[in-house]
Order: structure tokens, then sequence, then C-alpha cells
């Protein structure tokens, strides 16, 4: 009897374990996610729009960063003029690699237009119907449609913005509109149109949707620490992998010859953050994958070593590879620290100039509402 009660006891105890970690595997899987899309009129009139975004995205997508629980964050754009101009749209899709989408940003200028209406109903429809939206329950899916002028309401080809609105609301796309500058006054109602059938918000800014930028004494050592950090950067695995993670790198080095120094700290305020992390080392990065323990150096094979680990003897890798260790936790310390000092550097000063009604903050508030109904919750 007391066996057949021992048996009892194992088997309960087993099937507990099981559904623990079936329920803790559930818990993992609700993490919850941000898919941001801009959807930003690039016609001449939108100088200060363009400039505006390339300055604030990083700050943007880490101020998304700090919630509870920590969620990942997807970045896509659409820019749109008109058929023309020398595009109607350009679309970048959603990606956690906002060093790539923003590379794209930083080619984009404002020109053409000259007229109005512009293909506002074809870009919105992309931005629904193309982006590479995810299904899960968890993830809070916006798109930010910002512009001065309406849509064309005359082209036969287009799908017009309420149908895609519909279409957005049966895939839990919230629409919000931000309409930009005192001139195209008819476009007020369609903006707020598409923003209240896609329960979304709309506001109306100035026309270069200006924002506040705030230089700081710790900008100049986090680019430092930043940049010192992107260099040392170094792959593993296939050689297509390896040549994919160079491109990528080679694309971010990119980034400081042609990026201002307040939008480079902002990245590194994204980057050092559990969120921004990916962004930062990306896959297969051996220093990173070592400090972590997700790879022990001595089990990589040979093919699948760094180029430049190649050319070393065993023992002169293991010498460079506790180098590049040691530089790498102290960089990261550096620049935890800095980012640190400077965001709270960066509050105070934003409590001093009372200044609410910028396109960044505008957003940011928005975005803290809607994602509630998501469970994300912003610290602040």
């Amino acid at each position: 009897m007391k066996k057949i009660f021992a048996i009892i006891v194992l088997l309960n105890a087993f099937v507990y374990s099981s559904y623990s970690q079936i329920e803790l595997e559930k818990k993992e899987t609700k993490k919850p996610s941000i898919e941001l899309v801009f959807c930003l009129d690039a016609t001449g009139s939108m100088s200060g729009l363009i400039r505006t975004a390339k300055e604030k995205i990083w700050e943007i997508v880490s101020v998304m960063s700090q919630t509870n629980p920590t969620p990942k964050i997807k970045l896509g754009f659409i820019f749109y003029r008109d058929i023309t101009d020398e595009f109607i749209t350009k679309t970048y899709p959603l990606t956690e690699n906002i060093d790539s989408v923003y590379s794209q940003l930083l080619l984009i200028e404002a020109q053409g237009g000259g007229d109005t209406p512009e293909s506002v109903n074809q870009a919105l429809n992309e931005a629904v119907q193309t982006m590479n939206w995810s299904e899960s329950a968890y993830t809070y899916r916006t798109i930010f449609l910002v512009g001065d002028c309406p849509p064309h309401m005359d082209y036969q080809q287009d799908v017009k913005y309420e149908t895609s609105c519909k279409i957005a609301t049966k895939k839990q796309i919230i629409i919000n509109t931000i309409k930009l500058g005192v001139s195209c006054t008819d476009a007020i109602m369609h903006f707020q149109n598409i923003a209240s059938m896609s329960k979304g918000e709309y506001i109306a800014l100035g026309q270069n949707a200006d924002d506040v930028i705030i230089n700081t004494p710790y900008d100049d050592s986090i680019l430092y620490y930043s940049n010192s950090i992107d260099r040392s950067k170094i792959y593993y695995g296939t050689e297509e992998k390896i040549n994919t993670n160079q491109i990528n790198k080679d694309e971010t080095m990119n980034l400081y010859k042609h990026s201002s120094k307040n939008a480079l700290a902002d990245r590194a305020s994204f980057n050092v953050s559990e969120t921004g992390k990916e962004n930062f080392f990306g896959v297969n990065e051996l220093i990173q994958d070592i400090i972590l323990n997700k790879v022990v150096f001595d089990s990589i094979p040979e093919d699948q070593l760094p180029p430049t680990l190649k050319k070393l003897s065993k023992s002169e890798r293991k010498i460079k590879i506790k180098e590049l260790v040691h530089q790498r936790t102290s960089d990261f310390a550096h620049l935890l620290r800095l980012t640190k000092e400077r965001d709270l550097f960066i509050q105070f000063k934003k409590k001093e100039m009372n200044n609410s009604n910028t396109f960044s903050s505008n957003i940011y508030e928005i975005v803290k509402k809607q994602a509630l109904t998501f469970g994300i919750v912003f610290k602040n």
C-alpha cells in the first residue's frame, strides 16, 4: 500500500512539474510586443517632419523600451508622395533591426509635391495590408499617419481609406493621425475620419513637427563607448551568417557618419535596454555570446570562427578573446552608467522647459495610453 501511495505521489509530482513547465512556457510566449509603423508624407513641404523623424526616432523607441514587462519592438516606415513624383511609396518592413530601418530613413529627403492632394490612400493601404504584422494577441500594433495634405479621393485604382480602416480594425491595428500645419484645411476631416474609424487619435501640430533637442555633457563620452562596442563586434557561424552580420555592421558604422550626436546618444540609450540589446548585438556576435555563456569558444568549429581569429594560433586566440571580453565588459559598463546619467539630465531639463506639445511627446502619450489595452505599462 505504501508503495502504491509513493508511486501516486511521484506521478502527481511529475504531472505538476510538467504542468508548471507548460505554464512557464505559456507565460514566456505572452511577452508583449510593440509594432510601430510611421506612414510619412515625404513631399517638399515635409522637410521639417523628415528632419525631426531623423532626430527623434531613437528617443521614441528608447522610451517605448521602458515598459513592464519588457517588450519586443519592431519599427517600419512607409514614405509617400504622388503619382507625378519620383516615387509614390517607399516601404521598409517591420523589423527588430532598428539600425537597418533607420539607415533607410537617413536616405530620405523631402522632395516633390508642389500640389495637393497626395497618395495617402495608397500609403495607408500598404501600411495595413503589406506590412509583416504579427497576429499575436499580446502585440500592440499601430500606424502613425503624418502629413499636411488630404488623400486623392479621385484615383480609381486606390483602395480608399474607409476600406483600409475596416481591415485595420479586424487586424487590431490602431491608426493614429497627425495633421501638420495650417494649410490644406480640407485634410483635417480626412485625418480625423481615419483616426476615428480605426479607434486611433487625431492631433494637429505645426508644419515642421517641431521637437526639443537637448544636448548633454554626456553625449561625447556616450558616442565614444558606443562606437568602441560597435567596432569591436565580430561574428561566428556559417559563411553566410558572418557575411550578413558584417553587412549589418558596416551599415551600423555608417550611422556615425550621417547621424547627429543627439540621435546617436538616443540610440545608445535604447541599445543598453533589455529590448535594445537585440538591435545592438544581433545574433552570433562572439564576444557578447561568450559573456552571456551562450557559446563556449573552444566548441566553435574552425570553419565557423570569425575571419580575424582564423589567422591566429590557438594560444593567440585565447589571449585575444580575453582582451576583447575585458574591453567589452568595461565599455558596456561605462555606456550603461553614462546613458542613465544622460536620461536623468534630460528628464530634469524637460521638466524645467515644461514643453509637452512636441512631436515625440505626443506620440509617447498616445502609445502609453493605447498600449495599456495590451498589458504594456510604461514605467514613467
